[in-house]
């Protein structure tokens, strides 16, 4: 049985209309992420870009995931000023009148006595006359005062104390990886130093800040943040303590694009600061034949602050965000002026509608040309 060349066509073109649904595509459509943040126990939180988010976004301090913070739990109730054994101290106590244990009795005679300086010993405590061993490692200066005065209470004639830190071999951060000297132990002098202190003392950076990741290990916790985000946000600039280690790591930021994008691709981030108008540039725009320029989507992990100012209070956790930016409105170009990328965001830009269409119409086209080639053939042939 032969099939004549007409009705072969029409075969062939049911059969590739009837899977026009099932065409490959490089992702989502638009409306299936719209759709799919409407459900009950939504994957992650839709947000039109518009001058409200952007609003929101720019008033809020969230930073990017995995940021510096200030919570990791502390040795003592003042883990940062703390004496610890090896600290080299003085101390000096006074009187209130002459004649008594540390004062001169005659009238115009000193009312002080400096003791020589010494180390916190291995039991944690230093040698005060009079007091016995007072009890300093785990305590800061002020509060190893305070047990001084009370120790002298009823000896000397209302006593008052100072501690004073001279040095600290052990109170120290080390900072390693790609600080401009190397890096090396960076010794604290207790005035409450931060992160950018220490990397200033240990000579800076080689690499650009936007370049360089900071990693923060204290005991078993870590946190990192790019220097760029520690230096824009001061929270993330948090206090060092003692045994803390900086790591600097050169790692440029970077997003990926995906979708209906002219150049798909894994993005450096060129500068400091990149917006996703310059981000969309970089991957050769929106492809003309395929992109639906209502649906670009931007996604990424927001921390709780910006999910409370974007949702009102609504939701107050961290959480999944895509961000949809609808380049359809001339309008749209300006948001994305001033909408800042961050480090591993994702760009996906959907396919048009009628884009499956059309690839169908092109598979058409290739199938049907050797039957419209035999057809030819046959009619030169009669």
């Amino acid at each position: 049985m032969r099939f004549n060349p007409t009705l072969r066509a029409v075969l062939i073109l049911t059969a590739l209309l009837g899977g026009c649904a099932r065409m490959p595509e490089a992702g989502p459509k638009g409306d299936v992420v719209r759709e799919t943040a409407q459900v009950k126990d939504a994957p992650y939180l839709l947000v039109p870009l518009d001058p409200a988010a952007l609003d929101a976004l720019e008033g809020a301090s969230g930073g990017e995931a995995g940021a510096l913070r200030a919570d990791a739990p502390a040795a003592g109730p003042a883990a940062g000023d703390a004496l610890r054994v090896g600290d080299l101290v003085t101390v000096t106590v006074w009187e209130a009148v002459n004649g008594g244990l540390f004062s001169a009795p005659q009238a115009n005679g000193p009312r002080m006595a400096p003791f020589p300086a010494q180390r916190v010993a291995e039991d944690g405590a230093i040698l005060v006359p009079y007091a016995g061993r007072i009890r300093a490692a785990g305590r800061t200066p002020r509060q190893v005062e305070r047990a001084i005065e009370a120790a002298l209470a009823g000896k000397a004639i209302e006593p008052q104390a100072l501690v004073t830190r001279q040095e600290s071999p052990v109170s120290a951060v080390t900072v390693l990886g790609d600080a401009a000297n190397g890096g090396g132990r960076v010794a604290l002098a207790g005035v409450g130093e931060r992160v950018l202190d220490v990397i200033a003392a240990a000579g800076g950076l080689r690499a650009a800040p936007h370049r360089t990741l900071v990693r923060l290990t204290r005991g078993r916790i870590s946190a990192e943040a790019h220097l760029s985000e520690v230096l824009r946000d001061p929270a993330q600039n948090v206090p060092v303590r003692p045994g803390d280690v900086v790591n600097l790591v050169e790692a440029p930021r970077s997003l990926t694009v995906f979708g209906a994008a002219a150049r798909p691709s894994k993005i450096e981030f060129p500068a400091e600061r990149l917006t996703l108008d310059e981000a969309l540039a970089l991957a050769g725009g929106l492809s003309d034949d395929r992109a639906d320029p209502s649906a670009v989507f931007v996604m990424r992990r927001e921390s709780a602050e910006t999910a409370r100012a974007l949702t009102g209070g609504r939701v107050a956790r961290d959480v999944p965000v895509v961000y949809n930016l609808d380049l359809s409105r001339p309008e749209s170009f300006f948001l994305a002026r001033r909408f800042e990328m961050r480090d591993k965001d994702i760009i996906y830009a959907a396919n048009a509608p009628i884009a499956n269409f059309e690839k169908v119409m092109r598979v058409i086209a290739l199938a049907l040309q050797p039957v419209s080639t035999g057809v030819g053939l046959a009619r030169l042939a009669q």
